[in-house]
């Protein structure tokens, strides 16, 4: 756009000076042919097909004055070429037709061609902000870019190192546990074992059994809660079966159809991104029904969550960090998740099985 303008305050220029010595009649041949060649000269970004172009525009301004008049014009195209050093040939037909115009037009042609020279210098120095600006700004997007990435590694660094501080201190639980209450309890029933072995009181023996059965079933409740602490103990479904109890804002709705063993962070992402759904269902929705669904199939998983609400604000466009963080665990596990609100809310989460 530029340019267009700067080309259009020359030609102005021109055809101002340009009717102080000749009529329009004589004018207007130069004037079509110059816009023509101005034309070509900027659609063509061929080095030949530039050079052919302004020779032959020079050589017309050698036999014809009123052509030299839009010289600057031509000249103005060819700056921005590798070709031009040729604009130096122009003072050619120029020379040529010196003693035909009077010192007012010579004075204007070289005003203008100091014109050409300042806008064509601002025209590039525009062109290479308008680079710079580009460059700039591309180097800030793959910096951006960057910067999600390192953020998403920090966050699963962030999960790995309270997943490892959250193993590590069940592993110290669990051989406490271990190693004294379970030892404790096995002495006593050993104890209480060899009581019963040489007790001859009948109902003393009774009350020995009974306590011996108590203390095993402790023992076997110890022996389950140190299974527990172990991560392949943790049972999806019975998590997914808590929150829901736990969620007293409407109905919801469990169908739970997997078979198989997910691996333990995608069972932490799903039961992260069904606490932050039914969070966002309590702050955005008007609903009264919430259906969560996982079903597993051949080649991946999915996760559907729906509420039947119908007055929330499009929060998929919002700038909450309830949803950006669901949408962040689905990249993070290489899914994939979509979003529907023509009949209430429904987050659509499907990720490749591992």
């Amino acid at each position: 756009m530029g340019n267009i303008l700067n080309k259009l305050l020359i030609l102005l220029g021109a055809i101002v000076i340009l009717l102080f010595e000749f009529t329009p009649y004589q004018a207007v041949i130069a004037l079509m042919v110059a816009v023509a060649i101005s034309g070509l000269l900027d659609y063509f970004n061929n080095e030949k097909v530039v050079k052919a172009l302004f020779t032959t525009y020079l050589i017309l301004s050698g036999f014809y004055p009123q052509f030299v008049f839009f010289l600057p014009l031509i000249s103005y195209d060819l700056f921005k070429s590798k070709s031009q050093l040729l604009t130096l040939i122009a003072i050619i037909p120029f020379a040529l037709h010196f003693n035909e115009f009077s010192l007012g037009t010579i004075g204007g042609l070289i005003v203008i061609y100091l014109m050409v020279y300042l806008l064509k210098l601002r025209a590039m120095n525009e062109s290479k902000l308008r680079e710079d600006y580009i460059n700039q700004r591309d180097y800030l997007t793959e910096l951006s870019i960057s910067l999600e990435k390192k953020n998403n590694e920090l966050i699963i660094n962030q999960d790995v190192e309270v997943h490892l501080a959250t193993l590590n201190e069940r592993n110290r639980i669990a051989r406490e546990i271990h190693d004294n209450v379970g030892h404790l309890l096995s002495s006593s029933i050993l104890q209480i074992g060899a009581i019963i072995a040489v007790s001859k009181e009948e109902d003393t023996v009774k009350s020995l059994e009974v306590v011996k059965n108590t203390l095993n079933e402790g023992m076997n409740s110890i022996r389950n809660s140190v299974h527990d602490l172990h991560e392949e103990s943790i049972d999806l479904y019975a998590e997914i079966k808590k929150i829901i109890r736990n969620f007293a804002f409407c109905k919801v709705k469990l169908n739970y159809d997997i078979y198989g063993e997910l691996p333990a962070k995608t069972k932490y992402a799903i039961i992260a991104i069904i606490k932050e759904a039914l969070s966002n269902v309590i702050k955005h929705s008007d609903g009264d029904y919430v259906s969560i669904t996982l079903y597993e199939h051949p080649k991946l998983f999915q996760l559907v969550i729906y509420d039947n609400g119908k007055k929330k604000k499009n929060i998929e466009n919002s700038k909450g960090m309830g949803l950006e963080s669901i949408k962040q665990r689905v990249t993070l596990l290489n899914g994939i998740i979509n979003i529907n609100q023509s009949k209430g809310f429904k987050l659509f989460i499907s990720f490749m099985k591992s």
